[in-house]
């Protein structure tokens, strides 16, 4: 597949396929040139989102400047009827760009947000990591509260187990207890693994966990390091959805 704007554009628009959309996360992800494009792009449809109803409502007030400068006699009932007719169709035009921006006000929550971004973890990532101790078996076949049950149990807590734990946390949705947990993986600086995962992860429970500043923050380190693991999922975020988030706080 060769990377191109199209290609980028369906990739936004969620229209290929599993494995098209693998590809396109590793091209952004190991071609700078790209991974800028990408972002570019990225933020160029988000601004068109916001701009585009001030757009509209800025040309049907221009209309109505227009129209309303226009000399309406008592015997030019035709031109009386297009003003009357124009007002009319300017209102309902206004009301839909009203109820447009409403309906996204009102839809978008911490909660559409993260079930758009969370993905559970693949368990085949873990890069040339044993996985097959029984923590990994008990999230394997995702019996979490198995998961938890051992991780309690253990008395030497590698970083790997924290994260299947928080991981666990999450799909029970125990987002205060998986920020705790992925905290620990970030504060352990005797260990680097499962870093990258632990942070964008951890950006979503921040979310759930109605910490918004705290998730743009993790956000927002992540979409600057295009090296990241997560960069290609933290590109999808709109940026939009997280300020009307953060204004709903």
């Amino acid at each position: 597949m060769q990377p191109s704007k199209e290609i980028l554009i369906d990739y936004l628009d969620h229209q290929l396929n599993q494995q098209d959309t693998d590809q396109v996360e590793t091209m952004i992800k190991n071609d700078k040139s790209l991974a800028d494009e990408f972002q570019y792009l990225n933020m160029a449809i988000d601004t068109v989102r916001l701009n585009t109803i001030n757009d509209k409502v800025f040309a049907v007030r221009r209309s109505l400047k227009n129209i309303s400068e226009l000399t309406v006699t008592p015997a030019n009932n035709r031109i009386r009827r297009i003003y009357k007719m124009s007002m009319r169709v300017a209102a309902g035009f206004i009301l839909l760009i009203g109820m447009a921006v409403l309906y996204k006000y009102l839809t978008v929550s911490n909660l559409s947000v993260y079930e758009k971004q969370f993905t559970s973890y693949d368990l085949s990532n873990m890069r040339g990591q044993e996985t097959q101790d029984a923590e990994a078996g008990a999230y394997l076949n995702k019996n979490w509260s198995e998961v938890l049950t051992i991780f309690q149990k253990e008395n030497n807590k590698s970083n790997k187990s924290v994260f299947l734990a928080a991981m666990a946390e999450m799909q029970l949705n125990n987002f205060s207890q998986a920020v705790t947990l992925f905290e620990n993986i970030l504060n352990n600086t005797g260990d680097s693994s499962f870093r990258e995962e632990t942070e964008y992860y951890l950006s979503l429970a921040y979310l759930m966990n109605h910490e918004i500043n705290k998730s743009i923050r993790l956000i927002n380190k992540i979409k600057s390091d295009t090296s990241h693991t997560y960069y290609p999922l933290a590109l999808k975020l709109s940026s939009i959805d997280l300020k009307i988030i953060e204004l709903k706080k």
